[in-house]
This record gives structure tokens, C-alpha cells and sequence, in this order.
């Protein structure tokens, strides 16, 4: 039942396409947003369907997706993420016990059929830590549900996902108990699918101003936006393309902590792909009213979204290359020192100078690759 050396199976790109619609709606419930409070829960649904996808990667790392168990857990996790993705526009009203409780549907289903099908077998201890760890959470994830008043919800349902990403993060520990044996990943596996699954993201940058812009008349300001978008989600694509995501398979392989890397893995692209639906939530406001003045949750989504990129894109640099660089830290703080000035600029120009801050980093990276390969650097 275990796997090794096997590259990514069609049906865990299959179980990618229930995602897409989990990064869309999440978009569009930022984009709709104007409270600090509506952001919080956007960033909740988000960073919880990111757990969904995280720990499905984790589970086809370990067992192959050709076994039948498998593959059925597999579509039964994909179902319930569509209904998470259903339930998101209303997850804090009408549709909390669905959404939460289908989270710990599928994390308790999982481990049930772990448990049973390594019956005998030493690996069964870790699927039963897990489930450990996420019946403490998934109490917490139904409870939330249940809770009628949206700000107690938002609390009850930070401090589950809290559980389930410090769980994730310390392999589980149980007092009394040594820490989890740290498995083998599969580099191929695994560098491929955070590949994928990041473009799926800059995917969905795309998808939705082309589906804005489709719905507006066009004129001169929301073809611009339009255009800067493009630009923006070149230069994402680039940045990562180009830079640690293209070398993530070699550095699994070759690192002596390797396992560090897998744990710091999901969190540095969970940053990422917060920047990046940010960003294309921004642009969905900036194509509909490219001339108005940008509000403080739309500075947050452009600006925002555009240092959480450089932030996480810095992390898995340092855990990749063994360095920070300088050019992301000196981009964030530029994102950040254009925050007192939004205000006052029109929305199309404040997407104009969030691109510039990429383009400049992109700018950077790319003398410093030149460079480094001993080639003249362009005029």
C-alpha cells in the first residue's frame, strides 16, 4: 500500500479540479468584502480548503493512488471539498454545521480507513495520532457550526484550524510518546504537485478578470487593469517558475533535512496562494472601477496580497536555497511603505504600482541569475 517513486497519478489531478472552485469563490467573497471581519472569514475558508488540499498530498505521498482504498477515500475527500466549496458563500450564516462538519467528515473518514486497512502493520500508529489530533479539532470544527452568532464561529473555527495546522506541523505528538518516525517522501511526487497546484492558482488570477472584464463594457481604464493583471500574473508565474519552485524537487532530494522542507513546504505556499487570490480579488474590484479611490480592504488585497507573495516566495527560497534575498525583503517593505499612499491614488494606478513592486523583484532575480551563470547582464 505504500508509494514510492511514483509520479502524479490522474486522479490527484482529477481531485485538483474541485479546488478551482474553492479558489473562486474564496476570490469572490474577498472581492464582495468591504469589513476587516469579512476578510477574516474569507482568509478562514481559505486557509481551511488549503488544509483539505495539503493533507490529501500528504496522504497520496504515502499510499498509492492506484490501490482501491485509496482511490476511494480519495474521491470521498473531493466530494466533501466541493461541499465545503458550496457552502463557503454562507459558511458564517446558513451553512456553518455543513461546512465544518464536513471538514471533520473527512478527516475522521480518512483515518477510519487507515486505521482499518493497516491492521497489524507498525504504520498504523501514525493514521491513529492523527485521528487524535483531529477529533480534538473536529469537535471544535462542529461545535463552530452549531454556534449561531458569526464572531463566536469565527473564533471557535480559528482555534480548530489553529489545532489542525499545529498538529500538522509537530507530526502529531502524544504526551508520553516519541514524536512520529519522519517518513520518505517521494521528491518527484511532491515537488510536482505544489508545482501544479500553484499554477492552478495563477489560474484562477486569470480566470477572473477574464470573467470580469467579460461582464463590463470596455473601455480605456479596464482594458488597462485588464492588461496589468496579465503582467502581474506573468511576473508570478516567472518569479516562481524561474526561481526556488523549478528547484523544489532537487532540493527534497539533496537535503539533509529533507523532512523540514516538506513541513515548511505547505506553509510557504499557503502564503503564496493567499497572495495570489488576493491580488486577483483586488483586480476584480480594480477592472469593475478602475478610476475610484481604493478603500482600506482593497489596499490590503493589492498591497497585501503582493508582500504575503514575496513573504512566502522568501521562505521557500530560504528553505530551497539556503537564503533570503534581499530584493523580496526590500519588495515587501515596499508594498508596505505604498500603504499610507493608496488612499490617494485611483484604483488602476494603485494595481499599476503593486506590479511594478513584482516587476522590480522579478527585475533583481533575474540580473542576479545572469550573473551568477556568468552571463553579461542586460543594458
Amino acid at each position: 500500500m505504500m508509494m514510492r517513486g511514483q509520479p502524479t497519478d490522474l486522479l490527484e489531478l482529477f481531485f485538483d479540479l474541485a479546488l478551482i472552485a474553492s479558489l473562486t469563490l474564496t476570490s469572490q467573497k474577498m472581492a464582495n468584502e468591504d469589513t476587516w471581519t469579512g476578510m477574516a472569514q474569507a482568509l478562514l475558508a481559505l486557509s481551511t480548503l488549503w488544509a483539505v488540499w495539503v493533507t490529501t498530498t500528504s496522504f497520496t505521498d504515502l499510499y498509492s493512488p492506484q490501490q482501491r482504498p485509496v482511490q476511494l477515500v480519495i474521491l470521498g475527500i473531493m466530494f466533501g471539498g466541493m461541499l465545503m466549496s458550496a457552502a463557503l458563500p454562507t459558511a458564517f450564516s446558513s451553512h456553518g454545521l455543513a461546512f465544518g462538519a464536513t471538514w471533520a467528515a473527512i478527516n475522521w473518514g480518512r483515518g477510519l480507513v487507515l486505521i482499518a486497512s493497516l491492521r497489524g502493520r507498525r504504520e498504523r500508529e501514525r493514521p491513529i495520532r492523527v485521528l487524535s489530533w483531529n477529533t480534538v479539532s473536529g469537535i471544535l470544527w462542529i461545535v463552530g457550526g452549531l454556534v449561531p452568532n458569526p464572531g463566536t464561529r469565527l473564533a471557535v473555527w480559528l482555534a480548530a484550524l489553529a489545532v489542525d495546522y499545529v498538529a500538522f506541523g509537530f507530526r502529531f505528538p502524544v504526551p508520553g510518546r516519541p514524536r512520529l518516525p519522519r517518513y520518505d517522501v517521494v521528491p518527484e511526487h511532491l515537488a510536482e504537485r505544489y508545482q501544479q497546484i500553484y499554477v492552478l492558482t495563477l489560474g484562477e488570477l486569470i480566470l477572473v478578470t477574464v470573467l470580469t472584464l467579460s461582464d463590463m463594457p470596455f473601455n480605456l481604464g479596464r482594458l488597462s487593469a485588464f492588461a496589468i493583471a496579465f503582467v502581474a500574473a506573468v511576473l508570478l508565474w516567472w518569479s516562481y517558475a524561474r526561481g526556488a519552485g523549478a528547484r523544489l524537487r532537487s532540493a527534497i532530494e539533496r537535503s539533509p533535512h529533507r523532512y523540514r522542507l516538506v513541513q515548511t513546504n505547505p506553509y510557504a505556499h499557503w502564503l503564496m496562494v493567499v497572495g495570489v487570490v488576493g491580488l486577483a480579488a483586488g483586480f476584480e474590484r480594480i477592472i469593475k472601477h478602475p478610476a475610484e479611490r481604493p478603500e482600506a480592504v482593497l489596499t490590503a488585497l493589492t498591497l497585501g496580497g503582493v508582500a504575503l507573495f514575496l513573504i512566502g516566495r522568501a521562505t521557500l527560497d530560504h528553505e530551497v536555497l539556503g537564503r533570503i534575498p534581499l530584493s523580496h525583503a526590500v519588495g515587501v517593505l515596499a508594498a508596505v511603505a505604498l500603504v499610507p499612499a493608496a488612499p490617494h491614488l485611483p484604483n488602476l494606478v494603485l494595481s499599476l504600482v503593486a506590479t511594478l513592486v513584482v516587476l522590480g523583484v522579478a527585475a533583481v532575480e533575474f540580473v542576479r541569475r545572469q550573473r551568477e551563470a556568468g552571463l553579461p547582464a542586460p543594458p
